[in-house]
């Protein structure tokens, strides 16, 4: 059933003619009137017995206009509480971002979050697969890298630093590496997949460039495995500084070439374009934001 015939038939009944209807409508009397009738056909019955004087509906009309008008009502209703709603923050949000992103840096944010926003729930996935917002219902990913999707709104929050390490005795079997044209064989990495995908490693020092690709024993798909399986020696690799940190002050890790530069990669927030967004979206992110940037 079409619901706009369903209005203009309570309106109708509400001004007591077509004509008023009509204006009230801001619509033509014919227009308001084919509608009614198609309602009527579409229900197989008749509503309004027509004169030249006045409107009278039938029973059946009468029945259906106080089941238009309480609809009406809560659809109305509806509308306001929606309306109202976007003051309260209230609702469910699906949240998506890497594994270790979600771990080592936002997860504490976002508990903090459901803490001063006890009406929202977060359904939240670590996950280092590629994530298909519209497909998968999400309605924001934290994404490491750039994004080159045109349909999405990206609100950048972080540069993340890439640094190169390995483990001592790593270093100790295999050599030490003074200069990127240092990293060839017998050297290797231990290489992450499906984050952020560089087919290399792009190193510069003032105005030089090296460019380093250095072959893999061990692919792994999340940044912790990899982390593991450099300290226990089983190669090189580049990774966030922010996660290398503590082992590399506690010596079970070192840093390589740290005089050259790796490009940072931008981490950013985002989620489908679009006119409106819920405000609890909109105040997830700021918060998420501004926790950081006071981190």
């Amino acid at each position: 059933m079409d619901l706009n015939s369903a209005a203009m038939f309570a309106q109708v009944v509400d001004c007591g003619s077509f004509t008023q209807a009509a204006e009230a409508l801001d619509m033509t009397k014919s227009t308001v009137s084919r509608k009614v009738a198609e309602l009527e056909k579409h229900l197989g019955v008749r509503l309004i017995t027509r004169s030249t004087r006045q409107l009278t509906l039938t029973q059946e009309g009468e029945n259906f206009y106080r089941s238009c008008s309480e609809m009406l009502e809560i659809m109305s209703q509806a509308e306001l509480e929606v309306s109202a709603n976007q003051d309260l923050i209230r609702g469910r949000l699906n949240i998506a971002m890497p594994v270790e992103l979600g771990q080592k840096v936002l997860g504490k944010y976002i508990n903090a979050f459901l803490k001063e926003y006890p009406q929202v729930t977060i359904n939240l996935e670590l996950t280092n697969r590629d994530v298909d917002l519209i497909a998968d219902g999400i309605d924001v990913y934290a994404q490491v890298g750039p994004v080159n999707d045109s349909s999405m709104v990206a609100r950048p929050f972080h540069e993340s630093k890439r640094i190169i390490v390995a483990s001592p005795e790593y270093l100790v079997q295999n050599g030490h590496i003074h200069h990127p044209s240092d990293l060839v064989s017998p050297h290797h990495q231990v290489k992450v997949s499906n984050v952020v995908k560089l087919p290399y490693w792009e190193l510069t020092q003032d105005e030089q460039q090296e460019i380093v690709n250095l072959p893999y024993r061990l692919r792994v798909n999340t940044i912790t495995s990899a982390l593991m399986a450099v300290v226990d020696g089983l190669g090189i690799a580049m990774l966030p500084e922010f996660i290398c940190r503590q082992h590399i002050e506690e010596g079970r890790l070192v840093r390589i070439l740290p005089d050259w530069e790796l490009p940072t990669v931008a981490v950013s927030f985002i989620y489908p374009q679009r006119q409106l967004i819920p405000k609890r979206l909109r105040v997830f992110i700021d918060y998420m934001i501004e926790r950081f940037e006071q981190r």
